[in-house]
């Protein structure tokens, strides 16, 4: 059988080895003895592409037993997220959450051998006709593309630009905490992909409060760069405008280009992503110990905004 792995230019390959631990002529084989893993794990049902598992491999430094863990993590942590984890059909409601340009994915990296950049534009979320969670859904199913076709994200990573500009109060009271913690969680300990920096720009000022106290459930030291700009042109101050699409003064296309690149990828993926309510964990089926998931580890933390008296 033909392999899906795909061939590294010489830049990127060094790369690779040195951010990655990989070696190009012993990958194929690594890949395939977590395919067999993942086969002769009773309470684990899920996918054996060999471009997902390189994925995993790469965010663990090719450590074989970290990516297990990671790729268990994954599809355990599914039981109990599956407002963003499950029914990921490409359907009208997913494509019209794309259509209003929530995440835009311009089509190159930072550098031909940088990072990926991702751009989220909140205000653009209807929160009389959709959630946070959809959007969060859409998001996560991006990421999972990316793992499977982009070297570049899987092997130099993910810069998210957060673009607060004209959300609204009412958009901002949508989010619960407990969605958060979950999500970061997906981020820190399950993602095949790793961020390594996030910017937040044009920030309202009645937003602080809230920021405040979302960061009130992360980790003290947050395991990539963390920026808030005061002004949205400091912001190339660490990303070249190449980085970033037209509409944010960069080169790297138009919004509406990046916008039908993706849905056309949706559309590709329909049926990979149709056949993933078939997968997750049984745990009664696990041999060892139980998932952290199982063990309740997200537990304790419910609500929302509506409940925060602001200053």
């Amino acid at each position: 059988m033909a392999t899906k792995l795909r061939p590294l230019d010489p830049q990127l390959a060094a790369l690779a080895k040195s951010e990655c631990n990989e070696e190009q002529a012993q990958r194929a084989e690594i890949v395939a003895a977590i395919q067999t893993w993942i086969t002769k794990s009773p309470h684990l049902k899920a996918p054996t592409d060999e471009r997902l598992i390189l994925a995993f491999l790469r965010r663990c430094r090719f450590s074989q037993e970290e990516a297990k863990r990671r790729f268990d993590n994954y599809y355990s942590l599914r039981a109990v997220f599956p407002e963003v984890l499950g029914s990921r059909q490409v359907d009208d409601a997913l494509l019209a959450q794309l259509q209003r340009s929530i995440h835009v994915i311009p089509s190159r990296p930072v550098s031909p051998q940088g990072a990926r950049v991702i751009i989220s534009q909140f205000r653009n979320i209807d929160p009389k006709k959709s959630s946070p969670r959809e959007a969060f859904k859409l998001v996560f199913i991006l990421l999972e593309i990316l793992a499977l076709e982009c070297d570049n994200a899987s092997i130099s990573g993910l810069i998210w630009v957060v673009d607060c500009r004209d959300v609204t109060m009412e958009q901002m009271m949508q989010y619960d905490p407990f969605l958060l913690k979950k999500s970061f969680a997906l981020v820190e300990q399950c993602l095949p992909l790793k961020f390594v920096e996030i910017h937040i720009i044009n920030m309202r000022k009645e937003g602080q409060s809230i920021f405040n106290f979302v960061t009130k459930f992360l980790p003290s030291k947050l395991p990539f760069k963390f920026v808030i700009h005061k002004k949205s042109e400091e912001l190339y101050d660490h990303l070249p405008r190449d980085a970033m699409t037209i509409e944010y003064g960069g080169t790297n296309g138009y919004q509406a280009e990046a916008i039908d690149f993706w849905r056309q990828k949706l559309q590709e993926y329909k049926d990979y992503l149709a056949k993933d309510s078939q997968h997750g964990t049984n745990e009664k089926l696990r041999v060892g110990l139980a998932s952290a998931w199982a063990n309740g580890e997200l537990d304790g933390m419910s609500g929302s905004f509506r409940q925060l008296e602001l200053d």
